[in-house]
């Protein structure tokens, strides 16, 4: 028994230095925010206590459930055309051995290294109905001048193309480095078996991925559920609140209306709405086995 005891005691003091910094900095804010959102919470007056008047507030609030529909339209874009596209090209890069390959991948890899405010003013401009070169060529398909941002109809697709073309590279990366670490005897051994590329794909390279494809689907999937740079930068929203993700929401109900309670109301269920998908990904893809 004293043994055991001394064992947990010498796993403690290694985890502490972790275990300190977790508390103070993710655990203890996310508990502060669920106190905060229980208040109409004045930083310089007094705090009144509300209990869950700021989410009957919220579930009773229509551009609440308009962010909330906004941001889940947005999730459902932007993680199967990150995924498919970067799973793609590392199959392409992985398999297929062509002149200027390294250039190609490098050049795919680059928007990642750029600012979200780069990318957001970037694709604006794409866009602007003057002089944006994707509105022109639209505004020649169409034969009228359309202000892309401006329409309800395309503003939210746009954002998410910019967010894919931004984050793509990436998850590339990543499922190179997956490919790679698979031993070239599985490919050789399915190939005497006589599986073909789409039967080689399914049965030996999707499942023996399956660990790093988690990653990415959770690491997209919380992206883009807390996506707000972009959002802020090419629309503020708008127009109107066609794109006002939840993350925004949040942002002007804290800092536009002061209404910090409810802001924070709006932080934890984001926070829920995360954990909520991060698990369903895991359960829906069964990959828990590969957790463990």
């Amino acid at each position: 028994m004293r043994k055991k005891g001394s064992r947990l005691l010498e796993g403690l003091l290694f985890i502490s230095p972790y275990l300190v910094l977790w508390l103070l900095f993710l655990f203890g804010p996310l508990l502060f925010g669920f106190f905060m959102s229980l208040h109409v919470w004045d930083p310089l007056g007094e705090n009144k206590f509300i209990g869950l008047g700021n989410y009957l507030h919220l579930f009773r609030n229509a551009r609440f459930w308009n962010s909330f529909l906004t941001t889940w339209k947005f999730v459902g874009m932007v993680i199967p055309g990150i995924i498919i596209s970067a799973l793609l090209v590392a199959l392409l890069l992985h398999f297929v051995k062509f002149k200027g390959s390294a250039v190609f991948e490098s050049l795919f890899f680059f928007p990642y290294l750029l600012n979200v405010s780069i990318v957001s003013i970037m694709w604006a401009l794409l866009n602007d109905p003057d002089i944006g070169l994707i509105s022109l060529t639209f505004e020649k398909i169409l034969n009228k001048k359309t202000a892309l941002l401006a329409d309800e109809r395309f503003v939210l697709p746009i954002i998410a193309i910019a967010t894919i073309w931004w984050l793509v590279g990436y998850r590339m990366i990543v499922f190179r480095a997956a490919l790679s670490s698979i031993p070239e005897e599985m490919f050789d051994a399915a190939k005497i078996d006589g599986a073909g590329a789409m039967r080689t794909f399914f049965a030996v390279t999707l499942p023996l991925m399956k660990p790093t494809l988690l990653f990415a689907l959770i690491l997209t999937a919380v992206g883009g559920m807390r996506t707000f740079g972009q959002v802020i930068l090419m629309t503020n929203g708008g127009p109107g609140t066609s794109s006002e993700v939840l993350a925004l929401l949040m942002y002007r109900q804290g800092f536009e209306f002061l209404n910090f309670g409810r802001a924070a109301a709006i932080g934890f269920i984001l926070f829920m709405l995360i954990f909520l998908i991060s698990t369903l990904l895991v359960k829906f893809f069964k990959l828990e086995g590969d957790l463990r």
